[in-house]
């Protein structure tokens, strides 16, 4: 506490540092009236009103000076934190303010008169009556109550008590089973709070490398607790509301910046669970001396060796089961923070050297080229994607993928479209669509070759061949003299992604759904209509393709897009979609049930068929009558009045 004052209408004014500087007014009534609080302040904390413990902390500091016979020099009136109590107590109703004035602010008691000097009359009080005072304003607040603990403690010259309060109330909170029953509400979720009070009051008292300290078991116990919880991540998140305080007590501890950074980085490689999360990072992110992430980098280099070592001694280098997995995430953290350190450390050279290395260990090539493409050394970036893809292709599909993604981007910024439209085609054959063919054809023009690609790629969504195969697939195809040519490089590191996709051939079939999609979206009835029908009449298809296609809408879409032109085919394909949904008593099925019908009519009153329609309506109510539900909503499509459908049931 700083600045202790008193106004000239006796109120307390003071500074206390809390998690921030906090501007605090205070009175205290010696006989208040019924309903009126024995404390009345202002402060300009998250709490603002009565009774917050900053306020409780300046009435202390007060009868402390009066025990002393020290005096309490009176405040300025141009005293800079009235304009912060003003603009607090505009958000009070119990507080008006005469900032503006240049006086000091007042509440609508004082103004009418009713001010009470209490200076002299807690002057008058003895030592048992200030006691006995004290102990009623604890009796009514824990926050007093452990601001008036704590200050006692602290007076002791005695902070290992509060301090063993926090870690037991820390041990406790981890120590209790997470869990809950979705289905009973039953549970045990930990709370945090009262944790997170003691903590903060471990920073209002100014210890804050007690916290720090007690923030590395907290943050040990408490994720092992969540790792073994049974929750929808209520527990994570209590527990990562503790982390800025923790944080907060990091930067304002007495560690040198060296210390700060490394605790930093080693709560974020110990947690898996993202509860560090900003809290960390608020640390990291400062502004820091490049000699601070020198000496960091450093640390980590020699925790670098120490697990090389560790992991060479306790299993085979070549091991590829989950624990060597494990130990390759782990070593992939450790070196990215190791690179990040030498990044800010100015020294980019040496993390680049760390990253091949890496590399070629652990498999993780999409850092090293990410960080040669904002290097812009492209002919680095292509070597070492090149070998990246080489050494993941079978093992680790998903990074090589990746890295040939990167190369696509290189070819793209140098305008090579050739190369960008074969992976674009790579893509489209592997996973064949309407939205990649559009690009596919976008790519081939600029590299002028859109209409040979084109007829190839329609073959290909009508065979299910690719004009692309690996080397060995390609010399068998010669022989039948059937390859043709296809007008787009191919890279070889294209040709090692696809060849594991023909280790595991299946068998080729023709790609109706997209050729139903583009005949749809280029408004080709007639296509889409013969495209549905093969799809329908081959069996192979069906086989693969056919209960997927219900489930997407493609029959609705196609009776949707023909029924202007082919209206009678139209009526089929919903009259098929009719029986199908019929089978299922659900509610959605009805409700898609009466959207064909409602679909169906006009068509049919366009054919001279609106008779069927209704005989058909009628039929089905007929046989589905034991549907109530049903019925309501068939009811809906013909107007049919309340009366006339209770009438017919």
């Amino acid at each position: 506490m700083t600045d202790l004052a008193i106004t000239p209408d006796h109120r307390l004014l003071a500074t206390v540092m809390g998690s921030d500087a906090y501007s605090v007014s205070v009175r205290l009534q010696d006989e208040p009236a019924h309903g009126e609080p024995l404390l009345s302040s202002v402060c300009t904390c998250p709490v603002g009103a009565s009774g917050c413990k900053h306020a409780v902390a300046v009435v202390a500091e007060y009868l402390d000076r009066l025990g002393r016979s020290e005096t309490t020099p009176m405040a300025d009136a141009d005293d800079r934190r009235w304009a912060d109590l003003a603009r607090e107590a505009a958000r009070d109703d119990d507080w008006t303010s005469d900032a503006d004035s240049g006086q000091a602010p007042t509440d609508r008691r004082v103004a009418h008169g009713e001010s009470k000097d209490f200076q002299p009359q807690l002057r008058a009080k003895s030592h048992e009556q200030l006691v006995d005072l004290i102990s009623l304003l604890a009796d009514q607040s824990d926050d007093v109550r452990e601001e008036v603990q704590g200050r006692l403690i602290l007076g002791q010259g005695d902070a290992s008590r509060l301090i063993a309060q926090a870690r037991k109330e820390l041990r406790r909170v981890t120590g209790l089973e997470a869990w809950r029953n979705n289905w009973t509400g039953e549970g045990q979720i930990p709370s945090y709070t009262k944790l997170q009070r003691l903590l903060k009051r471990l920073m209002d008292l100014g210890l804050a490398d007690a916290v720090v300290e007690l923030g590395e078991e907290l943050l040990e116990r408490g994720l092992t607790q969540i790792e073994t919880s049974n929750d929808e991540g209520e527990t994570a998140a209590d527990l990562g509301r503790c982390m800025p305080i923790v944080f907060g007590a990091l930067a304002r501890s007495s560690l040198s910046t060296e210390q700060r950074l490394l605790y930093a980085i080693d709560a974020c490689l110990r947690d898996d669970l993202d509860i560090v999360g900003d809290a960390a990072g608020a640390v990291v992110n400062a502004e820091h001396r490049p000699e601070d992430w020198s000496a960091v980098a450093d640390q980590l280099f020699r925790r670098l060796a120490n697990a090389a070592t560790k992991q060479r001694a306790s299993a085979d280098d070549h091991d590829i089961g989950l624990d060597g997995f494990h130990r390759n995430y782990e070593r992939d953290r450790l070196t990215s923070w190791l690179g990040t350190a030498l990044e800010h450390a100015a020294r980019g050279d040496e993390a680049l050297s760390l990253y091949k290395k890496e590399a070629r260990i652990t498999g993780s090539y999409e850092r090293l080229v990410r960080r040669l493409n904002q290097r812009g050394q492209d002919d680095e970036v292509r070597r070492w994607a090149g070998e990246g893809i080489a050494k993941t292709a079978r093992s680790l599909p998903g990074i090589a993928m990746n890295l040939a993604g990167q190369l696509c981007d290189l070819a793209r910024k140098r305008d090579q479209w050739d190369t960008v439209a074969a992976h674009v085609a790579h893509a489209f054959f592997e996973r064949p669509s309407r939205e990649l063919f559009q690009e596919l054809m976008i790519a081939a023009d600029k590299a002028g070759c859109q209409k040979a690609v084109c007829e190839f790629a329609t073959q290909f969504l009508e065979t299910g061949i690719a004009p692309v195969r690996s080397a060995a697939l390609r010399s068998e195809r010669r022989r039948d003299n059937s390859e043709g040519h296809w007008p787009l490089p191919t890279p070889e590191y294209l040709m090692l992604l696809r060849r594991r996709r023909e280790e595991r051939p299946k068998p080729p079939h023709p790609h109706f759904g997209v050729l139903i999609e583009m005949a749809i979206a280029d408004k080709r009835p007639d296509d889409a209509l013969r495209w549905y029908e093969q799809y329908r009449s081959d069996k192979t298809a069906s086989r693969l393709h056919g209960i997927g296609w219900d489930v997407s809408g493609i029959p609705d879409r196609v009776a949707e897009a023909v029924g202007p032109s082919h209206p009678d085919r139209a009526v089929e394909i919903y009259r098929e979609q009719i029986d199908q949904h019929l089978v299922h008593a659900s509610v959605r099925a009805y409700e898609a049930v009466a959207s064909y019908l409602r679909q169906m009519r006009p068509m049919m009153n366009t054919l001279n068929r609106g008779e069927e329609w209704s005989q058909l309506l009628q039929q089905i109510g007929e046989r589905y009558k034991n549907r109530p539900r049903f019925l309501q909503i068939l009811d809906r499509l013909e107007n049919r009045p309340i009366a006339s459908t209770r009438r017919r049931r």
